[in-house]
């Protein structure tokens, strides 16, 4: 094992019967990485391993750049803050059941709230829980995890085929239209069946309330199949493609390689994205643009970082995307 490539400590939690693997990149704090009984893989990221690499922005906000987020910019002087706790948000996911599934899920705590949303939300496969202004109650730290997590595996399995959505309003009795986005809040469909997942597969904790947050619908356990339905999806393959296959050659490289993604049959064409980050998920490079073609989209990068100069010798990561296609791998610089 080299330097660049960090180190995994494993232990077991006996009594949730979960494996939790520490994960300590080089230079970086340990992230906890929870493998649950229903098979759901959640990595965690700490408010101190996020305070420890946020950069500044434009304003002079704090800005939070890694690879499953790219930037997110979080609020400034808001005071003495809460953040989650990591071991109740693992034991909270380590409670759910009833369902068996591949999702995996990166999760941070953040030391203060989003600037632009201000409170805590879920973005495709990626939570992202804003602290409190003053100690979080446990009870209230599984209800959100798990309601957030909820509308990770909405993302993941339902998004991309309109025939479960149909299935899932139809059973619950909803209207695509009266509960669209443009509904309130507790209206939305995104929203009952986020508080549906929370209600029928969370733990104790996440459903210590025995209600949903729309009192007009009547709870979830009380549809017929609706159950069985949702874990019927959890359990099957995704309906929306896991990340591409892609590589980079040459790989090692000095400095000049190519990242190439393949495309599914039928992708649109337009520009790419590359972004090169470092172990600690430091944004080094974004490279935009791409030559498509024969099923493929490639772009090179030249070894060096946005301020033009030429990045160190070492390991970094890469997420190219392109649309809602996206790819991650690795490559090494040597010089």
């Amino acid at each position: 094992m080299t330097a660049n490539q960090g180190r995994i400590f494993r232990r077991t939690t006996a009594a949730a019967g979960c494996v939790i693997l520490l994960m300590a990149a080089a230079g970086a704090l340990a992230e906890q990485t929870v493998l649950c009984p229903t098979g759901l893989r959640a990595t965690i990221h700490t408010a101190e391993e996020i305070t420890s690499s946020l950069l500044t922005g434009d304003k002079s906000a704090p800005v939070l750049v890694h690879p499953a987020v790219g930037s997110l910019e979080l609020a400034s002087g808001t005071g003495t803050l809460f953040p989650y706790d990591g071991a109740q948000v693992a034991a909270a996911l380590e409670a759910m059941h009833g369902f068996v599934t591949t999702a995996e899920v990166e999760i941070f705590l953040l030391p203060a709230p989003p600037a632009a949303v201000g409170s805590s939300y879920a973005s495709r496969n990626v939570i992202f829980l804003a602290p409190g202004t003053g100690p979080i109650p446990v009870t209230t730290q599984a209800y959100i995890a798990t309601h957030e997590l909820g509308h990770v595996l909405t993302w993941a399995f339902l998004d991309g085929d309109p025939a479960r959505w149909s299935a899932y309003l139809d059973l619950r009795g909803l209207d695509p239209v009266l509960n669209g986005p443009d509904a309130r809040h507790a209206d939305r469909a995104r929203e009952i069946l986020a508080e549906d997942v929370r209600f029928l597969f969370g733990g104790p904790l996440a459903t210590s309330t025995g209600t949903i947050e729309n009192h007009d619908l009547t709870t979830p356990d009380q549809v017929l199949g609706l159950e069985d339905l949702l874990a019927g999806y959890f359990a099957g393959r995704g309906s929306l493609p896991a990340g591409l296959p892609s590589t980079a050659f040459p790989n090692p490289c000095n400095p000049l390689t190519t990242v190439e993604m393949s495309l599914p049959s039928g992708a649109s064409s337009g520009e790419a994205v590359l972004g090169i980050y470092d172990l600690r998920g430091a944004l080094v490079r974004t490279v935009t643009g791409g030559y498509q073609a024969n099923g493929r989209v490639s772009l090179q990068w030249d070894g060096s970082t946005d301020t033009g100069a030429m990045a160190a010798s070492g390991r970094y990561l890469y997420v190219m995307r392109l649309g809602s296609h996206s790819s991650r791998g690795a490559v090494t610089l040597v010089r």
